[in-house]
């Protein structure tokens, strides 16, 4: 059965290449480029795994990961959070995803992200 995971990025060709990607790598997918789309595709498409950029043409990722850790019905979805800002910078967020990387990044790094936080997830 195919792993599913919610990609919500605001970025029009860097989500329909995460889609496309990630489908090549036999995940079933949704895509979604706004913060309030979230909620409802997390109750409807009861994704696996959430991977979201950090700015979300004025919402923050950051905030919206650790609404979805203090939700019982998401708090076990693993979140792994894109973004551009700098390692050094990286290193300084502080919320509850699993995984953060930097943009841009190595296909075959996010995809050994993606499943490290999906096999710690017990998924």
């Amino acid at each position: 059965m195919e792993k599913k995971i919610l990609v919500v990025e605001d970025d029009v060709l860097l989500r329909a290449a995460l889609d496309n990607f990630l489908t090549h790598e036999h995940f079933q997918t949704l895509a979604v480029g706004k913060a309030q789309e979230v909620g409802p595709a997390v109750e409807e498409f009861r994704p696996d795994l959430i991977l979201m950029d950090i700015r979300l043409d004025g919402d923050d990722g950051r905030i919206i990961c650790d609404q979805l850790k203090a939700q019982d019905a998401a708090s076990h979805i693993p979140i792994i959070l894109l973004t551009g800002l700098s390692y050094d910078e990286i290193a300084l967020i502080d919320c509850q995803a699993d995984a953060i990387i930097g943009k841009p990044y190595d296909n075959s790094a996010l995809l050994h992200t993606i499943n490290q936080c999906l096999k710690a997830g017990g998924v």
